[in-house]
């Protein structure tokens, strides 16, 4: 293990940390000199000084060549995501938003993995900074810190790969651009001006329909849409703003976000037939229509008007699906059979390299090429079949790799439901539904941890239980189950 490396990229996430966190802070200042109630500018102050500072100290690290290979790739994926949500549980603590650590560390943690679940009751009464922190956590987790990292930095080199495959969502992290630190930089190029577009939209929209959304909520409602998380400052969701052009803003771009952005990156260089043809895409928006009209024609008796039906499944179809955990309808009332497809686009998430969460409709359709073809070996043993997407050969280690990682996400939703049921006097339905929806990053879960409540009533353990889930589900395990091996940390013979 090479540690002067890891604790020098270490060094430069918190920095960067320290940086992103003047934004609230500049917020904070902005909204006292117009006579707000804001938290104190000190609730900013102290985290910007530390990570600043820890940062640095953590720089005089520095190796004369810093190498980074597997290894220390997952141990700084995994390390550097348990020290933002540390740090970023600050502010919550000394404004005295969330004055409890574990509260405060699962509320950051949510923010980051874009995972959206609350220990809130409360939110519109909180500072306008700490909510611009908390639904910017959203905004930085979206693409990924590490993947932040290394498109500011101007010295990335190959070794960089490493850490984004780390972080990257997906069975394949590919590159758009054949350096690293330029591929990272024109996906967050591409990510923040679709961040800007949606802002824009929702600002100036809502003034053509008559009902006007301020700055302030098409700001955070984009950062939230953006990483497909969720936070919103309102403790209605979206519906509390009671704004049909909003809802249908959020959900066009819910969609957008859950798609691979490599893909945006061939259709601005002209690569239509890649875009359009890719396998991934077309089978996420077959699901995404399937789902929406199974559950429309589910609901439809509940309704007294066809396109409020339509509108309230397309809208939770691709919340869950995109796992951003926005709300606009207490799906948990809906049928048995709505919640069953509801809680099966939550497992299958979006697309790799996007966003959000989830299994990835990649792993999807190549678990669906490997059973087909397993079962055309039963009948023909000798014939040769390989597994292709998008017209090429899906190699033996990815297809190893995506079975292994079936595997390890039952195991971890098994487990992590056992520890639930053993700490809370829970249904097993809210203790599945709650793992679910925290491994899977999406946030509501049903009954007793549905889209209207939170999860502020669980116990210490089972939040530490979530946390561990959130982490691992947005870094896909990987990172989080190498940090934990006695075997990372031992010499190399």
């Amino acid at each position: 293990m090479n540690y002067r490396s890891v604790f020098y990229v270490l060094g430069k996430i918190m920095n960067i940390l320290g940086l992103l966190m003047l934004l609230p802070l500049f917020v904070s200042v902005y909204y006292n000199l117009q006579g707000f109630q804001e938290a104190d500018y000190i609730s900013f102050v102290i985290p910007v000084a530390l990570l600043l500072f820890l940062g640095q100290l953590l720089k005089l690290f520095k190796p004369q060549s810093v190498k980074i290979y597997a290894r220390e790739g997952l141990v700084i994926c995994g390390l550097g995501w348990i020290l933002v949500s540390l740090f970023g549980s600050l502010p919550f603590i000394i404004s005295g938003a969330i004055p409890n650590f574990v509260n405060a560390f699962f509320e950051t943690t949510s923010g980051f993995t874009t995972t959206g679940a609350t220990v809130l009751n409360e939110i519109e009464s909180l500072p306008k900074s700490i909510l611009f922190w908390r639904s910017f956590t959203h905004w930085i987790g979206g693409m990924g810190i590490l993947s932040f990292l290394i498109a500011i930095v101007p010295k990335s080199n190959s070794n960089s790969m490493y850490v984004m495959k780390a972080e990257v969502p997906g069975p394949m992290a590919g590159k758009v651009t054949p350096k690293i630190s330029e591929s990272a930089r024109s996906l967050y190029i591409i990510y923040s001006v679709m961040t800007v577009i949606q802002i824009l939209i929702l600002f100036f929209g809502t003034r053509i329909t008559g009902k006007n959304l301020r700055l302030f909520d098409s700001v955070v409602t984009s950062f939230a849409t953006a990483g497909t998380g969720g936070f919103s400052v309102l403790n209605d969701s979206i519906l509390g703003y009671h704004n049909k052009f909003v809802e249908w803003v959020c959900v066009v771009f819910m969609f957008l976000f859950g798609v691979n952005f490599n893909l945006y990156f061939f259709l601005l260089t002209k690569k239509y037939k890649e875009a359009f043809k890719d396998e991934e895409f077309r089978t996420y928006v077959i699901i995404n229509l399937t789902f929406i009209i199974l559950i429309t024609l589910n609901i439809m008796g509940s309704y007294s008007n066809f396109f409020d039906a339509i509108r309230d499944s397309f809208f939770a179809v691709n919340t869950c699906m995109s796992t951003t955990g926005f709300g606009t309808a207490d799906f948990d009332m809906w049928p048995s059979f709505s919640k069953i497809l509801l809680l099966v686009a939550m497992c299958i998430g979006c697309c790799a390299g996007s966003t959000g969460g989830g299994i990835k409709v990649s792993r999807i359709v190549l678990y669906t090429k490997q059973i087909f073809r397993d079962l055309r070996l039963s009948t023909r043993p000798n014939t040769v079949i390989k597994v292709r997407m998008n017209k090429r050969v899906v190699d033996a280690k990815v297809l190893r790799g995506v079975d292994v990682y079936l595997i390890i996400y039952v195991a971890f939703l098994i487990i992590s439901t056992l520890f639930l049921s053993m700490f809370e006097n829970c249904s097993i339905t809210t203790c599945f539904s709650g793992v679910v929806a925290c491994f899977n990053n999406i946030g509501p879960g049903l009954e007793a941890l549905g889209p209207t409540k939170n999860f502020e009533f669980l116990s210490l353990p089972s939040k530490i239980v979530l946390i561990i889930d959130m982490l691992a589900g947005r870094l896909e395990l990987f990172p989080i189950i190498v940090l934990f091996s006695p075997i990372t940390w031992k010499k190399a013979k």
